[in-house]
């Protein structure tokens, strides 16, 4: 008996050592995303919709439309009507409807602009950090009824490294826009100094902008509001001291399009207005 709660203390101080162990790095989730107003199967003329974004953790993550195993963790934000609380049916199932901690909460939307949502490491209430891994966002919209919903996943690891995911964010017809970075905050302030940072202007531009760089850049690329790529251009290393570019969409529409610079520490996205 003696010998088996001698046994029994060594594996709970193995449990133990093994649940302490586990690195918990904070830092910052941050995931932005546009839905385009669909042409048809709109329950609404103005083409009313509901939308869930939440976060799961997974140990291999699916992606796209892949749904694997995965566990709930918090929603970042829930937009649902009265007429239309049964509109999200992956989100519910997964959640049990808990909007704890949500970023944001509120009726059906018609707003067409991008969105961007943060999470901070941490479990709903905002007390623990999660422990380090893979992890997903997942996005849910419903624009009618039926079979009028789509569901996406876009994985990520949270640790002590920046993580840019540009595998699993391309555009389609329902999402377009997407950015998803994590950048854990123990990072020096000379990594940070060294992430892409540009200024866009003339915005509103009738055509002709200039992108002044601030740090180096390596890649430019701008997309449509439904993720078609208008302009894109590497920057070589024998240019690699320029500090600015002109882009001309004289030749494209009138509308919003995101301006994505980056270099070897990650990616930052900006918004100009075409006005003709």
């Amino acid at each position: 008996m003696k010998k088996m709660l001698l046994n029994l203390a060594g594996i709970a101080v193995m449990l133990c050592f093994s649940v302490n162990t586990f690195a918990q790095t904070a830092g910052t989730m941050t995931f932005t995303i546009t839905t385009p107003k669909h042409t048809s199967g709109n329950y609404e003329t103005n083409g009313r919709y509901v939308l869930a974004v939440w976060i799961e953790s997974c140990t291999t993550c699916g992606a796209g439309t892949t749904v694997g195993t995965s566990t709930f963790v918090k929603t970042s934000l829930r937009y649902w009507g009265g007429n239309t609380s049964d509109h999200l049916p992956t989100w519910s199932s997964k959640s049990g409807s808990s909007t704890t901690g949500a970023q944001a909460t509120g009726s059906t939307q018609t707003s067409f602009a991008a969105r961007t949502v943060t999470w901070d490491g941490t479990n709903p209430a905002g007390t623990t950090l999660m422990a380090d891994g893979n992890y997903r966002v997942c996005v849910q919209e419903t624009w009618g009824h039926g079979s009028a919903t789509v569901t996406r996943y876009f994985p990520f690891v949270k640790g002590t490294a920046v993580y840019n995911n540009t595998t699993d964010v391309t555009a389609d017809t329902n999402f377009t826009g997407i950015t998803l970075n994590w950048t854990p905050s123990a990072l020096t302030a000379e990594t940070f100094a060294n992430n892409p940072e540009a200024v866009v202007y003339p915005n509103p531009t009738k055509g002709v902008f200039t992108i002044d760089f601030k740090n180096q850049i390596k890649a430019i690329k701008v997309v449509n509001l439904l993720g078609e790529v208008v302009y894109s251009e590497q920057i070589d290393a024998a240019s690699a001291d320029t500090t600015s570019r002109k882009i001309d969409l004289s030749n494209f529409s009138n509308g919003v399009y995101i301006v994505n610079v980056s270099n070897d520490n990650g990616e930052s996205s900006y918004k100009v207005v075409l006005d003709k």
